[in-house]
């Protein structure tokens, strides 16, 4: 049975208001009063977004006018919303990834990992692997396929004149694959990795400020995660392509394409200072806390206790702006602010609204009041439910979306239920970026599927066994690290 998604998506359209306006005369809240007019806006919005009926911005706007007429939040509370400083994160982090691309400065990484790796199949794999995940910790998965795809395609095109077909039909897939996956497990090592990171981070500020991990504690437990999943991902890919012939003519053409950069010019050299030295900024912001250390970060120096990671990644922002570097001009000029994506902003600012509005209205100590018989359940199993749940949604849904609509909802549970919300939300948030079965999960899958290289069968048959794999090891290490590195 063919399902008609144009039906689906005009349906939803007229199901998601008509929700909004049913839920508050069908389900009364009499000690929060507010509570089921927030309710049907969950509702309408989280139809919205999974259905994709309204581009994913339009239906994060409902708050700016929903909010007001339901009395919910004034229009001046809620605004502010959409322009938090952790948009201002995700602002300078993608102006400083649109500085690598235009010195090429993330080319030169990757070729300069790959250089390095290309004695054997497996070996080409992992330096993929390690190129992508490490430029997708810092610039956008979807930028970084971009970037990997173009570079696979070319390796790959070399090895059709070298190779029969048969051997092409197992390394060619297994190639784009590792590209796709390892963009989706990079996301997961840093706050700016990907965009469900900050809806985290938004959400922790808006529930448990007092507790919100800085950047370096993020890394603490991304990192492992990352590494963990690029080995899963070898793993499982590497086996394909263990034992196939190889050729040096590949290393040749690598060489030939890292020689045709020339040395590294003096804005690349810039950008890489700037990359750097903002990344260590991010990282020594707020210091270290132990049992019986404290290790002050450079913040707590400072006269005044305003600066965030937000202010750190502006500073970085407005240096390639200023600074006459690439032929006596800076790098970044106004059409580099044309070029952010507009739409991710709004939509990310519509979640921390919705986030603001459930505890405005205290809807999510309604919730959290419904879910308490879950304080029952043991964390262990509670959190392996949440990350195989997220992991299984995200394949049809945007992950963005995801953590939007379910990571108040989960904080709700967290704290009625008397769960760390540090653990609970940052299982689900890594869960988000778990996506690794169907080309619509995530644009990197999206991406190399679109090469027309790769089945949907082979894609499906190797997802699934990542979906059933990744949950247990972030489970782990999220129980093992959380207790040593983030403050309870």
């Amino acid at each position: 049975m063919q399902i008609n998604h144009t039906l689906i998506k005009r349906l939803a359209l007229l199901i998601g208001p008509a929700l909004a306006a049913l839920t508050p005369l069908i389900i009364e809240i009499p000690e929060y009063p507010k509570a089921s007019f927030m309710l049907g806006i969950v509702l309408w919005m989280a139809i919205w977004w999974l259905t994709e009926c309204a581009p994913l911005a339009v239906t994060a706007l409902i708050p700016l006018i929903a909010f007001p007429l339901t009395g919910i939040a004034p229009a001046k509370e809620t605004a502010p919303r959409y322009m938090t400083s952790i948009m201002f994160l995700f602002v300078g982090g993608f102006l400083i990834a649109q500085a690598m691309e235009r010195t090429g400065l993330h080319k030169r990484i990757a070729l300069g990992i790959l250089s390095k790796l290309h004695q054997s199949p497996l070996r080409i794999l992992v330096g993929f692997a390690i190129s992508t995940a490490f430029l997708s910790m810092w610039i956008s998965n979807t930028a970084t396929t971009m970037l990997m795809v173009t570079i696979g395609i070319a390796v790959i095109s070399r090895l059709d004149k070298i190779f029969d077909d048969t051997q092409m039909r197992v390394l060619a897939p297994a190639l784009l694959l590792v590209i796709a996956y390892s963009a989706n497990v990079g996301g997961m090592g840093t706050p700016v990795g990907t965009v469900p990171n900050l809806v985290f981070l938004e959400n922790m500020q808006t529930f448990a400020p007092d507790i919100a991990p800085s950047f370096l504690q993020w890394m603490f437990v991304g990192v492992p995660i990352v590494i963990i999943g690029i080995c899963i991902v070898l793993f499982l890919l590497g086996r394909q392509v263990r034992g196939l012939p190889w050729s040096h003519e590949v290393a040749n053409g690598l060489e030939k394409e890292i020689h045709s950069l020339g040395k590294m010019h003096r804005a690349e050299l810039f950008v890489a200072w700037v990359l750097g030295l903002t990344a260590i900024a991010w990282m020594t912001r707020k210091g270290i806390q132990g049992d019986s250390f404290n290790i002050p970060g450079w913040s707590s120096f400072l006269p005044y206790q305003g600066v965030d990671d937000g202010t750190v990644a502006i500073i970085a922002a407005m240096t390639l702006f200023l600074v006459p570097i690439l032929n006596k001009a800076p790098i970044l000029g106004k059409d580099a602010i044309r070029h952010l994506p507009w739409d991710i902003l709004i939509l990310l600012g519509g979640g921390f609204a919705l986030a603001m509005g459930m505890k405005n209205s205290n809807l999510s100590q309604w919730i959290g009041e419904q879910l308490q018989f879950l304080s029952i359940v043991p964390l262990p199993i509670m959190l392996l439910g949440i990350i195989l749940a997220i992991t299984f949604l995200t394949e049809i849904t945007s992950n963005t979306a995801t953590t939007q609509v379910m990571l108040p909802v989960l904080a709700a549970v967290a704290i009625s239920s008397d769960y760390d919300i540090t653990m609970v939300l940052l299982s689900a948030t890594f869960a988000a970026s778990c996506a690794f079965m169907l080309p619509v999960a995530t644009p990197p899958n999206a991406i190399i599927f679109g090469t027309e290289r790769i089945g949907m069968q082979t894609m499906i048959k190797t997802g699934i066994r990542l979906n059933l794999t990744m949950p247990f090891f972030i489970l782990a290490v999220v129980l093992w690290l959380r207790p040593i590195l983030l403050p309870a």
